[in-house]
């Protein structure tokens, strides 16, 4: 399968991350800095940074996995709905600094809450402050990723009334979808227009083990004539860790 690959970097070996990505095409996402231990402690966050920014690489086409842990930017409580946002912004601003092209963010929904008001509450409240998020940060994409909704309707209706904001984009998550009980075709039929990053690992269809490609149960063959039949845009983020699974990854991709 011919695709435009990224991969999780590691500090700790990233020597051969570089020559991963050399060999494929790849581009990094950084998953450092949605972990509080790293954005919680300044001089971490610092020196992670400047490591980044010392490899001799072209970093244009990297992206950064936004902070979500515990994060809820429509929050009523105030304390929390202003700290989520604190922490939203400090993960534009290291984007920045790294000259990503993407950040991004889960949604914050609550999985099994589908009441209309709290979804309609919801698309209304996300597309006034990734208005406002996206103008600020114009020279940024954002990418909201399905997490664990069932269902590709409220993505829809979310991207519709965000009314074609250049930055603002989906990232689909495929091994999320695949976990529900919406077939892939529809969550491609009902997004792809609006689909700018894509994520990929394997599970097997129960839970989101991030399995490396090929040793779970997604049938990778249909998810290739699907981003082949729907001409989906960006890159497709191996979303595993550690530097085997990202090599076992990209090769078993390559073979279909």
């Amino acid at each position: 399968m011919k695709a435009k690959w990224s991969i999780i970097p590691d500090l700790n070996n990233i020597e051969e991350f570089m020559t991963l990505e050399s060999e494929f095409g790849a581009a990094f996402e950084y998953n450092d800095f949605f972990e509080p231990s790293v954005y919680e402690d300044e001089e971490e966050t610092e020196r992670r940074i400047e490591a980044y920014l010392g490899l001799d690489r072209d970093r244009s086409e990297d992206t950064l996995h936004g902070v979500f842990y515990d994060i809820a930017i429509l929050s009523r409580d105030s304390v929390i709905r202003e700290h989520s946002r604190v922490l939203v912004r400090q993960s534009m601003d290291i984007a920045k600094r790294l000259g990503c092209r993407g950040v991004v963010f889960h949604t914050g929904l609550l999985a099994g809450l589908n009441t209309e008001g709290y979804i309609g509450g919801w698309i209304s409240g996300m597309c006034g402050y990734l208005r406002e998020l996206a103008g600020e940060y114009k020279g940024i994409n954002i990418y909201v990723e399905n997490t664990f909704e069932s269902y590709p309707d409220i993505f829809k209706a979310f991207m519709d009334k965000m009314g074609g904001i250049d930055n603002v984009g989906l990232c689909l998550d495929y091994a999320h979808a695949a976990l529900t009980t919406t077939s892939e075709e529809i969550w491609f039929t009902s997004l792809a227009p609006y689909i700018r990053h894509m994520h990929l690992n394997d599970n097997d269809l129960i839970s989101d083990l991030h399995l490396a490609a090929g040793d779970g149960n997604i049938d990778y063959v249909k998810f290739k004539d699907l981003t082949e039949k729907y001409d989906t845009e960006g890159r497709i983020l191996l979303e595993v860790n550690g530097i085997d699974k990202a090599r076992r990854s990209l090769e078993y991709m390559a073979s279909l």
